[in-house]
This record gives C-alpha cells, structure tokens and sequence, in this order.
C-alpha cells in the first residue's frame, strides 16, 4: 500500500529533524572541547610563565576559595614555587580531553595534564587529571586538580557528577645522570726512536 503525501512528508520531516538535532550536538560537543582547550591552555600559560594572575583566572573559585580567597591563593603559589627554577620545568601542557559532562545549569570535564621536572638529580614524567567546570554553556572555563582522587574532589566541588570517572595518576620516577667529565687528551707515544746521527762538536 503506498504512503499518502501526507504521511511521507511528516516521515521525511522527522528524518530531517533528527539528523540536524544530531548534527547541532556534534557540534555543541566540538565547541566545548575547543573551549576547554582553549582554556586550559591559558591556565598552563600562566604557570609557566608564572603569571599567577592569569593562573587564578582559569582556577577553580571554590579551590581559591579553600586557600583563604584569591589574594592568599596567588601567594601561596609564588611562595611555593619560587623554590623551584623556571628551567625545571620541561613540559607543562594539557592532554586530551577524557569527558564531559552536562549536569543541570553547568558542564563538567575531566581533561589531562601531562608534565615532566627535572629537579635535584631526578625527572618525573606524570600525567594528572584536570576537573573543569563551566557555568555558561560550555565557553569559559576554570579547572583544579583532582588529585586523581574522587573524595578529594568532592571537598572542592561537592556537586561533582558522579558520571565522571578519575583515572589514575600516571608518574615515573627516574635520576638524572651526570654527562661523563671529559677525558683528558692522550699524548701521542714516542716509542723508542733510533739515533742516527751524531751529535755536531763546536
């Protein structure tokens, strides 16, 4: 039994309509990512360069917030790391983003951050994980760490969805050897030459 035109036309109108809901997800979802690395990115700018104003900016309120308030957070940081050579650090940069989330009015994320210091004698290569939240749809950003540790992130956001799975903490550990001194240049061996000649009177 054919469709009537009626029908056919609601047929291919839900199609339609489905395959753009689909496609403005997709979408959504490339926009939000683009944003987190976006984001993320000014937030490892600001440690590297130790601009503690820019790292405050892309930080978590309510982690600022534990710390006694941004004032206390920034000093606390410049304190911290002071002690530690800006040429330490050889990477600092954010991963892939892992997940997101949308719960309610705000979206949440877990993105990593792949680090490596070399430091006192030893380089350690970790890869932690970021938890990112966003309260506008997804175009601006602040993060914290996790810890790698779901009841620690609870302290720091408790509203934290439960969707979102932390993964372990990767990190080696390894020294750092010395270069070799350099070995001092070996004199050319004379051997045992043979006079031939007499040596002139005066």
């Amino acid at each position: 039994m054919p469709v009537s035109n009626p029908l056919r036309i609601f047929l291919l109108a839900a199609i339609f309509t489905t395959a753009f809901l689909g496609a403005e997800a997709q979408f959504d979802t490339s926009f939000v990512k683009t944003s987190i690395r976006r984001c993320s990115d000014s937030l490892a700018h600001g440690f590297k360069t130790r601009n503690w104003e820019l790292f405050a900016r892309y930080s978590n309120p309510a982690m600022i917030g534990t710390m006694g308030g941004k004032t206390e957070f920034i000093n606390y940081l410049s304190q911290t790391f002071a002690l530690v050579p800006d040429s330490a650090w050889k990477v600092y940069e954010p991963g892939k983003v892992l997940q997101i989330v949308k719960t309610g009015s705000d979206f949440q994320s877990i993105i990593e951050l792949r680090s490596v210091i070399e430091w006192q004698g030893r380089r350690i290569t970790s890869t932690s994980h970021l938890i990112g939240q966003s309260w506008d749809g997804g175009s601006f950003w602040t993060f914290f760490d996790s810890q790698n540790d779901a009841k620690a992130a609870k302290q720091i956001k408790p509203d934290i969805s439960s969707e979102l799975i932390i993964p372990e903490k990767m990190e080696k550990v390894e020294p750092i050897f010395p270069p070799s001194p350099l070995k001092p240049a070996t004199a050319p061996a004379t051997g045992n030459k043979k006079v031939t000649g007499m040596p002139k009177s005066n």
